[in-house]
């Protein structure tokens, strides 16, 4: 049987690097296409596609080359797998199936098989039935985030890895700076532990015990720049009357300093406004979002009881996020606003906000309201689940989460955190993973506090800093948590780790 390899253009600007084994990742791929196709079979095809603009061309291409199937990857993966496209395809003749692909193995390892009748079908289905889907640009999920509108319409098979590595979202490609990082980290340790690059098995294996691998750039930056609010929550540490802290605020100088250098360092990332404090009693807060959103891959999230926002407010921001220039790499909206309700009434809001007043409630829905049609999709009301409005989840959950909703169905429904003991426990019910792996948060979020000083997270904030990034460099900073995060790959952890059970939640 014919097949042709499709190789989707990623544009990168680090695929030309020569740094695997004195190769770049679009060379390590053409390679590794010339296993399955001779060189006149194998395409490169444009990344400024829709998803039914490249299915008619790919269907095109099978047509013109006579092709019984097309084998279909970005061109930039250095760790794509013979032995894996091998097994794909003797599953995919084997089977007669339509569609192709691999389960639990890390991204980048594997192609996507497709029958070439089947993907003429996928270009109409994308052109009508499914419009909208065929209409979105193509992802790092490949031709699957398509497929599976409408799986049962196709023959499909999957193979599945012997080890599940998808709770690590590894991406071993060179779309951004994270995910190259992490690429030439595993390169390097591969180089070094004599590992066989072409056993995906062994490699995936070093990757998920290597802390170079595992941390690369942080993704999430929780930035305090007030840390005083006049209604913390229950669930909030500043609501403990054993911590009493002295009143900050980050002036905008220090703040607009620190994201000039998040931007050199990470490239792409998630801003979040203000831990624990409330980001609207910041007076220079409009400053503070222009300072982030004019950053082109930076995106701006910000937590809030929505009391203390204005109309000019509201109308000065949804200018700023309009004039805002858009990102190639960040996958998120500009700018996200999560709006704590914690109830489905103004009874239970008061259980969950007890400094607050009567009528709070109504005004921190229709804040959400409001900012809901100033910034369609990108408003969530927010419910942190407890004990103490438990009995109000599936209200607030079937009301929010409707298409008909003023948010569109956006919600977001958070896990209660008593913060490694600080808190008392609330929880209604236990959602970890019978099974520790490597925290999340060490891996991906670096947390600064209004002076600068950075902790290694939330849980440490009352406790001594490991850097400051207003005196110190940031890179330095953030890899003063390696130590600790090899000792969460040995399953060794302190007192603080141990009680924490946020290990496994993850933020963008």
């Amino acid at each position: 049987m014919k097949s042709i390899v499709i190789l989707y253009e990623s544009k990168s600007e680090y695929a030309e690097e020569k740094v695997f084994d004195n190769k770049s990742a679009l060379e390590k791929t053409y390679a590794w296409a010339q296993k399955f196709a001779s060189d006149d079979c194998i395409i490169k095809l444009t990344s400024s596609d829709s998803v039914c603009q490249l299915l008619e061309k790919m269907s095109a291409l099978a047509s013109e080359k006579k092709a019984d199937y097309i084998i279909f990857a970005y061109d930039d993966l250095p760790f794509i797998s013979q032995s894996i496209t091998n097994n794909l395809i003797e599953q995919h003749v084997k089977y007669h199936s339509e569609y192709t692909f691999s389960d639990g193995y890390p991204s980048g390892f594997a192609p996507e098989i497709i029958d070439s009748q089947a993907v003429n079908i996928m270009a109409k289905l994308a052109a009508g039935n499914l419009k909208e889907a065929g209409a979105k640009p193509l992802t790092r999920e490949g031709l699957y985030a398509f497929v599976k509108n409408d799986i049962n319409a196709f023959e499909v098979e999957t193979l599945i890895a012997a080890h599940d590595w998808r709770l690590y979202r590894f991406a071993f490609n060179t779309g951004t700076k994270r995910d190259f990082l992490s690429s030439l980290a595993l390169e390097k340790e591969a180089k070094a532990s004599g590992i066989d690059i072409d056993n995906p098995d062994c490699l995936a294996e070093l990757a998920a015990s290597s802390v170079s691998v595992l941390k690369t750039l942080p993704a999430f930056y929780t930035i305090e720049i007030c840390n005083q609010t006049k209604n913390p929550a229950i669930y909030n540490p500043l609501s403990c009357q054993n911590y009493k802290i002295e009143e900050k605020k980050m002036s905008f100088e220090s703040f607009s300093s620190l994201i000039d250098n998040i931007s050199d360092f990470s490239d792409d990332a998630v801003i979040a406004l203000s831990l624990n404090g409330e980001a609207f009693l910041h007076p220079d807060i409009i400053k503070f979002a222009e300072c982030v959103l004019e950053k082109a891959e930076l995106s701006l999230f910000i937590e809030s009881d929505g009391l203390n926002l204005t109309e000019n407010f509201c109308s000065a921001l949804k200018n700023i996020v309009e004039k805002a220039p858009k990102s190639c790499k960040n996958p998120y909206p500009k700018l996200m606003l999560a709006l704590q309700l914690d109830s489905f009434s103004e009874e239970g809001y008061i259980k969950v906000h007890p400094a607050a007043c009567q009528g709070d409630y109504n005004k921190a829905v229709q804040t959400t309201i409001n900012l809901a049609q100033l910034f369609p999709g990108a408003v969530y009301p927010q419910f942190v689940r407890m004990n103490e409005n438990e009995e109000e989840l599936e209200a607030f959950f079937r009301f929010w989460s409707e298409k008909t909703s003023p948010t569109g169905g956006n919600c977001l429904i958070q896990k209660y955190d008593d913060i490694a003991g600080l808190l008392p426990p609330r929880k209604p019910a236990d959602l970890a993973p019978l099974n520790r792996f490597v925290c999340w948060h060490l891996r991906r979020d670096m947390t600064i506090l209004a002076n600068g000083d950075f902790v290694c997270c939330k849980a440490c904030m009352f406790e001594k800093p490991l850097a400051n990034v207003f005196d110190e460099d940031l890179e330095a900073a953030w890899h003063k948590t390696d130590d600790l995060l090899s000792l969460h790959i040995e399953n060794k952890l302190n007192e603080k780790c141990g009680k924490c059970d946020e290990f496994y939640t993850f933020n963008f």
